[in-house]
């Protein structure tokens, strides 16, 4: 969206139109800043709305504006952080007014989640060039149609022909959704996100988050910091387009159509996002998560118990781990001990799992909880059983090499 580091322009506040101040507009890690000497008195932190117009870009209206700095001397400046920034090609975006029902994010996660490459034919010296997939999804409860778009797009000078594969989500909404006032649209995208973390286990920074105005028929567009992209990909379920094109349909609508499989979701989500948790932490909101999913799609027992609610997943948990069944109840048990001595510190550590064991422990319940939700999403018993290799490997395979690795000989000095 921005190509270059810097642009040069003038902004205003909507108080004062004729008293413009020049600016520079920086692009600093993915975040906005303005450096300017436009100062409100009567604002010493934040400011709601500033606009602008800047050469190369158009129009601007940045939204909710932090200052970041501010220094005073023979001139006054200060550093502006907006949270939100709209472009347009062709008039200033008034925000709270704005509605919108149809916009587009482009993000490269789509490319390598689809993988459908180009090649070149040697023996007939020709490029074979893979056709535009789509995929149309109606969410009727919701009143919105997403379409997930995989496409080529192509640049020609006369130094060279460049052709670069493109993922994008569109979504048409059958009402009106606004930007700012409940950021609808944003929290939609961001469900989306959140699906693709859930099933392929990536998401990140949008190159562009483009909509279509309705007061004036054009297209226009929006820039923020995405807080849900990640650019590596999680141990958890790992699934590419292909394997799951034709149940998307059925995962799309129950994801954004249900929300105690979002409510339980988000807790894992939180997982995968994470950076530099503990494993006790880690642990405990996997807890939490099947705590949730028990509560919202198990099976209703006579004084229920999280013991209980396990021993209900006793075949699944047996296939990733390998635990005999006459240890099931005892590995059981210590889960529940180990989160009771961490949250409540009531027991003696010495009989629960140690730091090590808990991450695979989290690993072990995000599955449990994961593959009970796309059951819920009525996905095959093909892609289960694929999920279910997943987690083995993770579990069993990843943790045997990881402890050799972090194996410590003065452990074993007494």
């Amino acid at each position: 969206m921005f190509k270059d580091k810097k642009y040069y322009g003038e902004i205003w506040l909507k108080s004062n139109e004729d008293e413009k101040s020049f600016c520079v507009l920086e692009v600093c890690d993915g975040q906005i800043q303005l450096e300017t000497n436009l100062i409100d008195k009567l604002k010493i932190y934040f400011i709601d709305i500033i606009y602008g117009n800047f050469i190369s870009l158009g129009h601007l209206t940045f939204v909710n504006c932090s200052i970041k700095h501010s220094s005073s001397g023979i001139t006054e400046a200060r550093i502006y952080k907006p949270k939100y920034t709209f472009i347009s090609a062709f008039h200033q975006i008034e925000p709270l007014k704005l509605k919108i029902n149809e916009f587009q994010v482009d993000n490269s996660a789509i490319v390598n989640w689809v993988r459908k490459m180009h090649w070149y034919n040697s023996i007939e010296n020709k490029l074979e060039i893979e056709g535009e997939i789509k995929n149309v999804i109606e969410i009727t409860k919701k009143e919105l149609n997403l379409t997930i778009v995989k496409s080529t797009s192509q640049t020609t000078n006369h130094k060279y022909f460049k052709l670069e594969n493109i993922g994008f989500v569109n979504f048409t909404s059958k009402k009106q959704l606004t930007i700012i006032e409940c950021i609808e649209c944003i929290e939609v995208y961001n469900k989306f996100q959140k699906l693709l973390h859930f099933i392929y286990g990536k998401s990140i920074q949008f190159k562009y988050f483009s909509f279509k105005c309705l007061g004036c028929s054009n297209w226009s567009s929006l820039y923020y910091q995405d807080n849900l992209s990640k650019n590596n990909i999680s141990n958890f379920i790992t699934l590419d387009y292909d394997s799951i094109k034709d149940e998307l349909p059925k995962i799309v609508t129950h994801w954004f159509s249900d929300e105690d499989i979002s409510f339980c979701a988000d807790i894992i989500i939180e997982n995968l996002l994470a950076v530099k948790t503990s494993h006790s932490r880690r642990f405990t909101n996997s807890y939490s998560a099947f705590e949730a999913y028990s509560l919202k799609f198990g099976k209703t027992v006579k004084n229920s118990t999280v013991e209980k609610s396990l021993l209900q997943h006793q075949v699944i948990i047996q296939q990733i781990t390998n635990i005999p069944y006459e240890k099931l109840k005892g590995y059981i048990k210590k889960i529940i001990r180990t989160r009771k001595f961490l949250v409540h510190r009531t027991n003696a550590n010495d009989k629960c799992f140690t730091e090590f064991e808990l991450l695979y422990i989290s690993f072990l319940l995000d599955f449990v909880v994961g593959i009970g939700l796309l059951s819920q999403m009525e996905v095959s018993h093909k892609i289960i059983n694929k999920i279910i290799g997943r987690a083995k490997s993770t579990f069993t395979d990843m943790q045997a090499v990881n402890r050799l690795l972090n194996r410590n000989i003065l452990d074993s000095i007494q």
